[in-house]
């Protein structure tokens, strides 16, 4: 029986670009190594990258994986919020407060727009015909309920493939529908910063949903119910923690905090999953018996060496595009959005980074994923046990 192979693509908002650019590197090579993934799973921003591959399925995986690129390039910030509009938004709303009133606060940034940007991005019924007639066995998204704090993973699917029960242990409920622009957006809705989305199909499911990576931004568990012998994982993080060292350095702002507390929630419960995968690639060596079974793993990341070369994409992007006198009018979003931020250089580009879009970054983050791939893409693919 043919291994089954599964694509994991992580959130992470502008940097999605970053693993359109690793995408480009490493599919063609697991396609010219017989592992064209036919199960894709992916959370907010790799949500929309696994989507768009789903779509461009037909396609030659140098052309899907351009077209995807392409995609990151055409969006900038203004199509995603109104940073200043949001800003004098809730401005106004914390006046109200402060005299008596009660504003329903439902996001920092203004994202209504979002739907009409990503809607066009992507063929839906090429999408839909891919996973009933052609290449791709089932395509799916997480997200968080906001009735339930637990993940929903929507799934479209082939009638063959066979939907997992409920994972009660991680709280997952797998969820088969067609998919289409609000699956995408929910799985996008970071929580605090963007609004939260209502999902309306399937009918049974009902209800208003956040980003997924408030508790699975990595989907590496639901590859693995949905049988996957073999797992390729594309993250804009390490799969390693940082190295133990102690620098001292100057007390955390509120920027720096935040980044720490972004890096952990984004890429710590990855981290442990493939260590869980090793440790059960361990014991199957070792002549364990069912229920485990023996899964391969490729990474395709940043090295420990380049963990902040993301931040620095970034950095460097602002710097050149918005120096001097007149930023705040050649890019007023990208602005406000710096001078909201603040922190140290890296801490600075870090946070940009996830709202950065726009082709000045975003066409760079995709060069440096395609870059840091290569290490997986090697011949033969570097699979793991």
């Amino acid at each position: 029986m043919a291994e089954r192979t599964a694509l994991v693509v992580a959130g992470a908002g502008a940097r999605g670009a970053y693993e359109a650019g690793a995408l480009s590197t490493l599919l063609p090579a697991m396609a010219r190594d017989g592992a064209t993934p036919t199960l894709l799973f992916g959370t907010s921003a790799g949500a929309l990258n696994v989507a768009a591959l789903a779509a461009f399925a037909n396609e030659t995986p140098e052309v899907a994986t351009g077209k995807l690129i392409d995609l990151w390039r055409s969006v900038k910030l203004n199509q995603v919020a109104s940073v200043p509009k949001s800003l004098i938004g809730d401005g106004v709303q914390t006046l109200g407060l402060l005299f008596g009133g009660h504003p329903k606060v439902r996001s920092l940034l203004d994202t209504r727009r979002l739907a009409r940007t990503v809607e066009p991005l992507i063929p839906w019924a090429q999408l839909h015909d891919n996973v009933r007639n052609g290449p791709v066995d089932a395509v799916a998204v997480a997200t968080t309920s906001a009735a339930t704090q637990g993940t929903v993973v929507f799934v479209e699917k082939k009638a063959s493939v066979p939907l997992p029960p409920p994972d009660t242990a991680r709280d997952i409920v797998y969820v088969e529908t067609e998919l289409n622009v609000e699956h995408l957006l929910a799985s996008s809705a970071i929580p605090v910063a963007f609004r939260a989305v209502e999902v309306t199909t399937p009918a049974t499911q009902q209800g208003w949903y956040l980003d997924g990576g408030t508790r699975l931004n990595v989907p590496i568990k639901p590859a693995l119910a949905f049988g996957a012998d073999r797992v390729a994982v594309v993250c804009t993080h390490p799969d390693t923690y940082p190295a133990a060292t102690h620098r001292g350095g100057s007390e955390p702002d509120i920027a720096s905090a935040a980044a720490h507390l972004l890096r952990a929630a984004l890429s710590d419960s990855m981290i442990e999953d493939l260590h869980t995968l090793q440790t059960v690639n361990r014991l199957m060596a070792q002549g364990a018996h069912a229920p485990y079974r023996r899964v391969r793993f490729l990474f395709a990341g940043p090295s420990e060496d380049e963990r902040n070369a993301i931040a620095k994409v970034a950095e460097t992007a602002f710097d050149t595009q918005l120096h001097g006198f007149g930023a705040a009018v050649r890019n007023p979003g990208l602005w406000f959005l710096s001078r909201l931020i603040g922190g140290s250089a890296v801490d600075h580009g870090d946070l940009l980074s996830y709202l950065y879009f726009d082709p000045a970054f975003t066409g760079p983050a995709a060069e440096l994923g395609a870059r840091h791939a290569r290490a997986a893409a090697g011949k033969p693919l570097t699979w793991r046990l």
